[in-house]
């Protein structure tokens, strides 16, 4: 069984986490959909969100699986969203940025990270009480789903 589990990211992380963030551009385009495949995300943006304190890796037996960004609101990408959110008044939690390196897609270690996310000290009581944002491409229907498991 391998260890999992979710950290905050670190600026010496950024090595590990850019061919992350390329693979899921490659693996996007192959798709057919459209997300990323311009210059963002960058290493400015990953830079950024690091700095914000946002960044989070998945960790599978001490190597770097994954990327995300975890924000609670509110998020200034929501505010020029089609349509209304539904519920302006609630706080919630806005997942950005899902990679997950080519070595483990397919292995549904995503599944396992739902569960060690929702789990994690850090965001239990934000994720128990607030609304999770469940926003994503239309065309990325691997998100949706994932989504769907939180």
């Amino acid at each position: 069984m391998s260890l999992i589990y979710i950290r905050q990211a670190a600026k010496n992380d950024l090595e590990q986490i850019m061919p992350i963030i390329d693979e899921a551009k490659k693996f996007l385009k192959e798709e057919g959909n459209p997300q990323w495949q311009s210059d963002y995300p960058n290493v400015e943006t990953i830079t950024a969100d690091i700095e914000e304190g946002v960044a989070w890796v998945l960790i599978v037996d001490q190597k770097i699986a994954g990327y995300t960004v975890i924000t609670d609101g509110p998020d200034p990408n929501y505010k020029k969203i089609d349509g209304k959110w539904n519920n302006d008044l609630d706080p919630y939690v806005a997942i950005h940025r899902v990679a997950i390196s080519d070595e483990y897609r397919g292995m549904h270690i995503y599944d396992d990270s739902v569960n060690v996310l929702t789990n994690f000290s850090g965001f239990q009581h934000k994720l128990k009480s607030w609304l999770i944002l469940r926003l994503s491409h239309q065309h990325n229907l691997r998100i949706q789903l994932f989504l769907m498991l939180i």
